[in-house]
This record gives structure tokens, C-alpha cells and sequence, in this order.
């Protein structure tokens, strides 16, 4: 009888102690977060042929430069292109009796006169390094005045 009043107490004892422990144990949590700023960049490569354009006999579809895209928005962004002078290359000297050669540009599926409000393409997301081509082509002038001609050509990318 005394080894089973013995059973009993440890059994007692042994749920107690199980009870106790369980009404011990706690928890915490520890809460990761992180950011990533917005960046977005955009880097232009000349060719060869966007100093050596012959305005005389004009030109199609000549690769002038390499753009280079980044930009991390998830939601896109767009690349917008805008001539100084309006499509038109210009003497150095801005000489107002020579004439203009004008020109148009291609860039992905932004086609078109660079004149008043520019050219513009979207993307739809991210992109690392991507590499597109910026083709012009040149209405010949079978007139034009000897000299140096120029234009700039800005590109703006923005983020979405």
C-alpha cells in the first residue's frame, strides 16, 4: 500500500512539474526589415558615325550611340529624348544664312521628329544594363554650306 501511495505522489509531483514548466515557457519575436532606395540611371556611348555624318547625301538608320538603361522601380519608367535644337543640326557658329540639316530618331519604339516635345518610350519594369541603339537618319541637303554642324541630344529617364 505504501508503494502505491508512493506511485501516486510521484505521479502527482511529475504532473505538477509538467503543469509548472509549461505555464514557464514564453516566446519573442524579432521583426527583419529593409529598404532599397529608387535608383535610376542612364549612361549614352557615341558612335563612331555621330561625328562623321555626311549632311550632303543624308543618311538612314545610322547608329549614332549606345544607351545604357538602369533603373530598379518596379513599376517601370520612361526614357525621354529631347534635341537642343529641334532636329536640326546647326552650324557652330550659328550662322543664321546657313542652312539646316534636319533629322529624325529612332530609339525602341520611339520613332520621329526630335522637334518641340521630344521622343519618349516606357517600360513596364526594372532593368539592369539594358543597351539600346540610337538610330538618326539625315535629310540629305544637296546645298549645304560648308562648316561644322552640331546638335545635343539629352536623354531623361524617370522612374514610374
Amino acid at each position: 500500500m505504501k508503494t502505491i501511495k508512493t506511485v501516486f505522489a510521484l505521479a502527482a509531483a511529475a504532473s505538477g512539474f509538467s503543469a509548472n514548466a509549461q505555464s514557464q515557457n514564453n516566446s519573442a519575436q524579432l521583426q527583419l526589415t529593409g529598404a532599397v532606395a529608387q535608383i535610376c540611371t542612364i549612361a549614352v556611348t557615341a558612335t563612331a558615325k555621330a561625328t562623321t555624318l555626311d549632311l550632303k547625301n543624308g543618311e538612314s538608320d545610322a547608329i549614332v550611340g549606345t544607351v545604357t538603361e538602369n533603373c530598379n522601380a518596379g513599376a517601370g519608367y520612361t526614357v525621354s529624348i529631347a534635341s537642343q535644337n529641334g532636329g536640326q543640326l546647326r552650324t557652330v557658329a550659328n550662322d543664321a544664312s546657313a542652312p539646316l540639316a534636319s533629322y529624325s530618331a529612332r530609339y525602341d519604339d520611339a520613332t520621329g521628329s526630335l522637334a518641340a516635345s521630344g521622343l519618349a518610350t516606357t517600360r513596364t519594369s526594372a532593368n539592369f544594363d539594358r543597351q539600346r541603339s540610337l538610330f538618326v537618319t539625315v535629310t540629305p541637303n544637296a546645298q549645304a554650306i560648308a562648316g561644322s554642324y552640331s546638335d545635343s541630344i539629352t536623354f531623361v529617364i524617370a522612374a514610374k
